[in-house]
């Protein structure tokens, strides 16, 4: 009986190293690969720019770039158009928010958005994703 219930004890043992071991390493490569939880990319009013924009590039967002980035798209697309720019307190929050699912895209979008003023539709617009 006692070899019986040792067998038992090692067998549960092993099977719950198995599945620790399993989930240690889903785990990460879940994160290594960048397939960790998303975030969200905002979608800012911006003024006009002065002529010292040395470091920002406007940029006119085309289909082809919209392929690309469909996030952008979507912003662009569903922006809130009832806010006073006259007011700067209005201008100074986000216009609208889109999900980016997972962390790999965000990096990829947040390279992609560094630096650029969108102009769309007669304003302008920046574009950010917070930092994790």
């Amino acid at each position: 009986m006692d070899e019986k219930s040792t067998k038992s004890k090692k067998i549960i043992f092993d099977i719950l190293i198995l599945i620790i071991g399993l989930s240690i390493g889903y785990a990460i490569i879940f994160f290594a690969l960048g397939l960790g939880e998303g975030s969200y990319v905002y979608l800012f009013y911006s003024s006009e720019p002065d002529d010292d924009h040395s470091e920002w590039k406007i940029f006119v967002p085309t289909e082809e770039v919209f392929q690309k980035y469909p996030e952008l798209k979507e912003l662009l697309l569903t922006r809130n158009t009832s806010i006073n720019l006259s007011n700067p307190d209005e201008v100074e929050t986000w216009s609208h928010k889109v999900p980016v699912k997972t962390r790999q895209r965000c990096n990829e979008l947040r390279e992609f958005l560094y630096h650029k003023i969108f102009y769309w539709e007669g304003e302008y617009y920046t574009a950010a994703i917070p930092m994790e």
